[in-house]
């Protein structure tokens, strides 16, 4: 089965070559000659920030204080909230990495053949810290992937260097270094075949009920989404569509590229000039919306197979889920946890960037592990939910 990032419907400017997301063929290995694209008034009108009339400060604070249900902001660490057990994992898991420990996965060999000056393309700071004990684990790194060539990762350093100069328009950051790194991480996957990262710049909540109406509808770019397997598929083909849903859905969106695809992570992206913490409420608002919907499928007199009964009252309970935004060349990530009658979004932890191979390879290790997350967390998951309901 073919692997690749769904271009569907995405809005693309103007360039000089065509991304072929593809494990065979990868973006990486085409010529970047790709020239600067200017901003116009229709690429303007498709950025997530421009999806609704709220402010991100206003959207925040609606979050926080308007909703029965709200959304609270807190830093790690921080003592007013009592952290749950899958935030602390998740969290101790990706930074760890986001540290550069266990980060590459290369035979000795291979490392000092990276590591001298004559027989690679890495500068000599790469190439001190790849050099770090603690940086290179193989065994512990193939659990989750394969290591990107390193040529593919200099070239998408030096795309991302020359971008930022130019000051090039937000959506050519999104085609040609964010989808470009979420694909090399897709395609050296474990998980590759069983996953797929798609668009959803043009996708609005639907039904609109699933998000409060003062908050924007179209609100991220970039969805995990689990492909289907037997149990998935089979149930879609019963699956009916939400009162004032024009057609049946998964997820917090109708959109057809993702109606049958169950979403597992969200990602939000923005140019350098712009703030990666308007990238919050995006994310809250669509995550939110998506629980909403993930909650119609339960129903505690269910309860999920191998799970003791619940009171009439119980709430469904959702794992804890990374939310990633780009900045840029810089990636933060984010978990959301439901807990009681508030939902916590837990931040940051900056995951690596394009700036240098070596950061570059945290970034591509920490996806990694999101996608593995998506595959043998979610999933599990989401499967127990659909049988139960």
């Amino acid at each position: 089965m073919s692997v690749s990032i769904d271009m569907d419907k995405t809005p693309r400017p103007t360039k000089k070559r065509k991304l072929v997301l593809d494990p065979q063929v990868s973006p990486l290995q085409l010529s970047s000659s790709t020239s600067s694209a200017a901003a116009t008034p229709d690429n303007d009108d498709l950025e997530s920030h421009h999806s609704g009339r709220v402010s991100p400060e206003k959207q925040m604070v609606y979050l926080e204080e308007e909703l029965e249900h709200p959304v609270l902001y807190r830093d790690f660490g921080c003592d007013d909230e009592v952290m749950e057990l899958d935030v602390e994992q998740l969290r101790g898991s990706v930074q760890a990495l986001a540290d550069g420990v266990g980060i590459l996965g290369w035979e000795a060999e291979e490392m000092d053949a990276l590591t001298t000056a004559e027989s690679t393309s890495l500068g000599a700071a790469d190439r001190a810290r790849f050099r770090y004990s603690w940086a290179n684990d193989l065994r512990q790194r193939s659990k989750t992937g394969t290591m990107v060539p390193v040529t593919r990762i200099h070239q998408l350093v030096q795309d991302a260097t020359s971008y930022e100069s130019e000051r090039v328009h937000e959506n050519v950051w999104n085609s040609e270094i964010h989808e470009i790194a979420l694909a090399a991480a897709l395609e050296t996957s474990v998980h590759r075949t069983a996953l797929k990262i798609t668009t959803v710049k043009t996708a609005r909540i639907s039904p609109r009920d699933l998000a409060s109406a003062e908050l924007p509808a179209r609100v991220v770019d970039y969805t995990l989404v689990l492909r289907p397997d037997a149990l998935i598929a089979s149930r879609y083909k019963s699956l009916k569509p939400l009162p004032k849903a024009d057609s049946k859905s998964w997820n917090n969106t109708t959109s057809n590229n993702v109606r049958a695809t169950p979403i597992a992570v969200n990602f939000e992206t923005k140019a350098p000039n712009k703030s990666w913490t308007d990238g919050k409420p995006q994310l809250a608002v669509w995550t939110m919306s998506l629980f909403n919907r993930l909650s119609k499928f339960w129903k505690p007199s269910l309860s999920l197979p191998d799970a003791p009964q619940l009171p009439p009252t119980a709430t469904l309970k959702i794992p804890a889920m990374p939310l990633i935004v780009a900045q840029g060349h810089d990636w933060h990530l984010m978990i959301i946890s439901q807990g009681g009658e508030k939902t916590i979004i837990w931040q940051k932890i900056d995951i690596g960037n394009t700036r240098n191979c070596f950061d570059a390879y945290k970034l591509m290790a920490v996806l990694h592990l999101v996608l593995d997350w998506a595959q043998t967390v979610w999933r599990p998951w989401f499967c127990r939910l659909i049988e139960a309901g």
